[in-house]
């Protein structure tokens, strides 16, 4: 069904919310105007072959070498490197942008996309966390509008959404909250002692209980360092300090936050959990679409539980919080030593419990200055320098 003439750029397409997100696009009827990927020369060629775009983007030349010999390119454009996905973003905006690119290589695009007309529909926390102010100065000046895709965020931004009608407006948003509640599905080790984590394999991290992710931000889900991000992220999306932003673990993930008012009141947004809800809500705020997938069934789900999250056990919770505290590039600085550690024990070199260790101890290390592309670049790269030489000490 084609609800309205739009048309849509996907930033990392390649990935799981690139797919989904190209799942509801099909459903919709969407025209897809712009593809961007990594590496992953095969899924881009068959986006191509299905969609159609006017331009597709991949990181480097061996890769549209590639494409190119796997599909009839048609009408399509296809370029590479980052220059080319700054270009295909300035000259023609679409309608709908989403950035699933992840991770800190999805900052360049998104501050590139913040400064059209679009609206931006962020799935990548990262660069809100470490570039917030200089995403939502650009979307003032360009007349862009952000959305969250982010689950917990998207249910934030829906229960503001239908008590007061404005939640971009920030400033407003937070007027009569006294708190926002982060549900956490507690990742696959809920419960678990740091001595038992000792001997958790990637394996076992990489399986979630009920969410299908990449292994960056599964691997994150298990340290809850994804939530210590998603702490900041609510504070930059919606204006309130991160010490009104709570956690609860939550295991069903069938609520997917939570707004507590001045009142006491607490409205609660609750799905099946498919990203792809909060992607269409994405596309079609303030208005809701159709969706195809199964609705809740009550009686099957039988009770929902709440637990208070262990942050003895796994203290990057609050990890989030602390570099937030520190202010200026401290929160890049988390995130680039926290790729690094989760890379490395993704690849067996780093023991699952020891990820915290060098997160921790690379944070510590910063000294973190005033924000600009430059100095977030540097800082990045500093962190990295930093945590990869904590890789080679508590390294396995």
């Amino acid at each position: 069904m084609n609800y309205f003439d739009k048309t849509l750029a996907v930033l990392g397409s390649t990935g799981s919310i690139g797919t989904q997100t190209l799942d509801v696009a099909r459903d919709m009827g969407l025209e897809v105007s712009l593809l961007a990927a990594h590496r992953n020369a095969e899924t881009l060629a068959a986006q191509i072959a299905e969609f159609h775009p006017k331009k597709a983007i991949c990181t480097d030349l061996e890769t549209a070498d590639r494409v190119a010999s796997l599909c009839d390119l048609g009408e399509t454009t296809l370029a590479y490197g980052a220059d080319a996905l700054d270009e295909a973003l300035l000259v023609a905006p679409a309608d709908l942008t989403v950035q699933a690119i992840a991770g800190l290589a999805g900052l360049r695009s998104t501050l590139t996309a913040s400064r059209t007309k679009t609206r931006l529909c962020m799935a990548n926390k990262e660069a809100l966390i470490c570039a917030g102010e200089l995403i939502f100065a650009n979307l003032r000046a360009s007349s862009g509008e952000l959305v969250p895709v982010d689950s917990e965020h998207s249910a934030i931004f829906q229960c503001l959404a239908e008590n007061r009608g404005e939640p971009t407006d920030r400033a407003a948003s937070a007027k009569s909250v006294k708190r926002l509640i982060l549900t956490a599905s507690g990742g696959p080790f809920f419960g678990k002692t740091k001595a038992e984590l000792s001997a958790v394999t990637p394996e076992r991290a990489l399986a979630h209980p009920t969410w299908k992710m990449g292994p960056k931000i599964t691997v994150d889900s298990a340290t809850l360092m994804n939530k210590g991000f998603e702490i900041v992220e609510a504070s930059r999306l919606f204006g309130v300090p991160h010490e009104a932003v709570d956690v609860v673990v939550h295991r069903q993930s069938i609520i997917h936050s939570m707004v507590e008012y001045t009142d006491n009141t607490v409205i609660a947004q609750l799905g099946a959990p498919d990203m792809r809800s909060a992607i269409r809500y994405s596309f079609t705020y303030p208005h809701r679409g159709v969706s195809n997938s199964a609705p809740l069934d009550f009686g099957k789900i039988g009770a929902l539980t709440f637990d208070t999250p262990d942050t003895d056990d796994f203290p990057l919770l609050n990890a989030g919080r602390a570099a937030f505290d520190m202010g200026g590039t401290a929160p890049c600085s988390l995130i680039g030593a926290d790729e690094v550690a989760v890379d490395a024990f993704l690849r067996g070199k780093l023991r699952f419990d020891r990820i915290a260790d060098v997160v921790l101890e690379a944070l510590a290390a910063t000294k973190p200055t005033e924000v600009t592309e430059e100095s977030l670049a540097a800082a990045d790269a500093l962190a990295r320098e930093s945590a990869a030489g904590l890789v080679l000490k508590y390294g396995v």
